[in-house]
């Protein structure tokens, strides 16, 4: 099943932002509460969300150079088969 750029963007900024907001609740309750694991859980999870949206940028910087090089192969091919026609 795939996505389209736009839905795929949208499900990371949300699931981005999900772990991004109980992260951050999660840090500030182990504040308050004074338990520093929970402060430490819950920064772990907010520099995590963080990084959900760099591996997501990366990701689709890979995927558009796949389709790059798939574009250049595609056209090779098809040059190749124009030179064997021609023979």
């Amino acid at each position: 099943m795939l996505l389209s750029k736009s839905a795929n963007r949208t499900l990371t900024l949300l699931a981005s932002a999900f772990l991004g907001f109980d992260g951050a609740a999660l840090l500030v309750f182990g504040i308050w509460s004074r338990h520093p694991l929970l402060a430490l859980i819950g920064a772990a999870l907010f520099v995590s969300s963080g990084l959900v949206l760099l591996y997501w940028r990366w990701h689709q910087r890979q995927l558009d150079e796949i389709a790059a090089a798939r574009r250049v192969l595609r056209e090779e091919t098809e040059s190749l088969r124009e030179l064997l026609r021609g023979n």
